[in-house]
């Protein structure tokens, strides 16, 4: 993070993405993020200062927020593997019009970005308050794109005359009302006053065309195809035009059983399926959603937020859902954990959330974000979630890689899972008091213009079982019909906790992986058995089937863990008591939990670990990306937001059986 100075001590962020952050709401939703250090409160590390966590967004000064293209690049260029030039200039600006109006068409939402006019830089972009639209990227510049955004880290009054950029020209005007080039020479001034934390001053979007490791830019249906380093502009345009006005990555990756695709804002894009890539070119529910909230039609008399023809309010359209998000093993907040809305009567997947509201350290010396402590870094769990009227199971899932990692949404999903609250199970929590769930399937019924509030909600407390390894192989070789794929539990696991203990068997999971993101990986069945043996590998009678597993509630997602959920989860645990009972546990014999063959190939079972020891962020580097190629058909993730392991850090394992311990 740097922190310019001029005249009046105007504090910027300068957060680089592959996606960038953003949108100024209290809760961690779909925002982009960055901090607030107004007031410049201490925290409890001397020398530094409390660090609000908060998004980023446009001022309605700004709004339409104007964009220049570079020209000098025509053609667009193509590395050198795939051959001549395919694309001009004017079709590029014209691809990327229509992607930006995918946004402005939002009747919801009074986001507006235009193409107004062109740059000649023949360098690289950077921030001089011009917000621009390049395919000329830095020779260490490694993904697809993205969308580097400067933002205020501190509530400012701009006066007449600030230098803020650093060229000695004019960045502040109190001749203008709107952000304008007051003085015709290329860059943009904004109008003198008043301006918040998070307020976005500049925003570049950049597309790798390099021969080292850029890609081969397309336009049109016909135009798509299978090459991994051949990707349509219009996909990686609105996301990257999502980012630029401040929403996060989603962990949407798959609409519903049926459909494969998900929202735009999905941090990865598989190249090599022209299906998966043309279907992210729309936006979605999820996206709409946010663009709306943060930037809501109907809230003013004037400017961008008064209605106009064409626009809808958005409370005309659109309830809340709000409520707490709790850890259940380590009564805490939850940072960052992923609330997501199921459509009870379509089925579809519809708008998601990060919970919390947290803060950091700042260092003035050095710009670096700290942690502390979970009792100064996280404030509360609370979260957010705008939807269209309907009934809605509320599921809560941890950002955990599976299938996007905390470092590719933002400093919030990076403060939970640093202090290890990102060890839970995805499921549909109990809406109660109770909070012992996994697999209820409460529902809300939401109105527009109404909140629903106290829609809280615990992760449950459950002992989870992982006897299998990395995940080293996708798919099976001719699998025959009925073939089951089983992972041997042993006694001495269940004895370990089970003593004097009710127990309930809550849930398996199941990895799944598809090569091509688009496709929705199927089951064609999944039931649970328990059945014992004797260390002298003996049957102790029959086996024991338990019929307790009812249809996969949670969707079952490619890159991610799905689970059966337990229908009678007393019933299972009363009959491995049994099992255990007459194996004679702990004397080394072992249960056994396995699954019908029947599913599709591409479910592989493998093990994550989760368990950071990390006590800072980098300051000013708001991480993600999407703006890197699909990590499941064979390409990597990197770049300026590569999503990427901390060195010397280790992740908890990933959990696939859920037992709970009940005295």
């Amino acid at each position: 993070m740097t922190t310019p100075t001029r005249s009046s001590n105007t504090a910027i962020s300068l957060c680089f993405l592959m996606v960038i952050a953003g949108a100024a709401a209290t809760h961690a939703g779909g925002a982009l993020e960055t901090v607030d250090i107004t007031g410049r409160v201490p925290s409890p590390t001397p020398g530094q200062f409390v660090a609000k966590v908060i998004g980023i967004k446009w001022d309605t000064r700004a709004i339409p927020v104007q964009y220049s293209m570079n020209n000098t690049l025509d053609p667009i260029p193509v590395p050198a593997v795939l051959g001549a030039p395919v694309l001009t200039l004017a079709a590029a600006a014209t691809e990327l019009q229509v992607s930006l109006d995918a946004w402005n068409t939002i009747k919801t939402s009074f986001i507006r970005m235009q193409i107004t006019g062109t740059t000649a830089n023949p360098g690289l972009r950077g921030f001089d308050f011009v917000n621009e639209l390049t395919f000329r990227t830095a020779a260490t510049f490694t993904a697809i794109a993205s969308s580097p955004s400067v933002s205020l880290i501190e509530d400012t009054t701009l006066v007449d005359g600030d230098l803020i950029d650093g060229d000695l020209d004019s960045d502040v005007s109190s001749a203008i009302s709107v952000v304008t080039d007051v003085d015709g020479d290329g860059d943009l001034e904004f109008p003198a006053g008043f301006y918040k934390a998070g307020t976005i001053l500049d925003n570049d979007v950049q597309f790798n065309t390099k021969d080292s490791n850029g890609f081969r830019f397309t336009v049109g249906d016909a135009a798509a195809d299978t090459i991994t380093r051949s990707v349509d502009l219009g996909t990686v345009a609105v996301h990257e035009f999502g980012h630029s006005h401040g929403l996060s990555h989603s962990l949407n990756n798959q609409n519903s059983a049926s459909d494969g695709s998900g929202a735009t804002m999905f941090p990865f894009i598989d190249t090599g399926d022209p299906a998966a890539e043309l279907a992210q070119r729309t936006v979605d529910a999820d996206d709409i959603a946010y663009s709306s909230y943060f930037y809501q039609e109907g809230t003013a008399n004037s400017g961008p937020a008064a209605l106009q023809s064409g626009d809808i309010a958005f409370r005309k359209v659109f309830g809340l859902i709000k409520g707490e998000l709790r850890h259940g093993e380590l009564d805490q907040p939850l940072a960052g954990g992923n609330v997501f809305t199921i459509n009870d009567k379509t089925g579809t997947a519809s708008t998601s959330a990060f919970s919390g509201t947290t803060q950091l350290s700042y260092d003035p010396v050095s710009g670096a974000l700290n942690l502390v402590d979970p009792a100064f870094n996280i404030v509360d769990g609370n979260y957010v979630i705008p939807v269209t009227k309907g009934k809605y199971r509320v599921g809560i899932e941890p950002v955990d890689g599976a299938p996007v990692p905390d470092t590719s949404v933002s400093f919030t999903t990076q403060i939970g899972f640093l202090f290890g609250q990102h060890g839970f199970n995805e499921e549909f929590p109990d809406l109660d008091s109770h909070h012992d769930g996994f697999g209820t399937e409460d529902t809300v019924s939401v109105n527009a213009g109404h909140t629903e509030h106290g829609v809280d909600m615990t992760t449950s407390d459950v002992v989870n079982i992982d006897n299998f390894g990395n995940r080293n192989f996708v798919g099976f070789t001719a699998p025959v019909p009925g073939r089951y794929y089983a992972v041997r539990i042993s006694a001495e696991q269940f004895t370990e906790f089970a003593a004097g203990r009710h127990l309930d068997f809550k849930a398996m999971a199941f990895d799944t992986f598809v090569v091509d993101a688009s496709v929705a990986p199927i089951y064609a069945a999944s039931q649970g058995r328990l059945h014992g043996r004797t260390p002298r590998r003996r049957s102790i009678g029959q086996e024991t089937p338990e019929p307790h597993l009812k249809p996969i509630t949670i969707p079952v997602e490619g890159g991610d863990d799905a689970a059966s959920l337990s229908a009678e989860r007393s019933g299972v645990g009363r009959s491995a008591r049994r099992v255990l009972d007459r194996i004679g546990a702990p004397a080394g014999g072992s249960a056994g939990v396995g699954c019908d063959g029947g599913r599709r190939p591409g479910a592989a079972a493998r093990t994550r670990r989760r368990a950071w020891s990390g006590r800072r962020l980098a300051g000013g580097e708001c991480r993600s990306s999407r703006d890197v190629p699909h990590p499941r058909a064979g390409r990597t993730e990197s770049g300026a937001a590569e999503p990427r392991r901390h060195p010397g850090h280790r992740r908890p394992r990933r959990r696939a059986a859920g037992v709970d311990e009940r005295r």
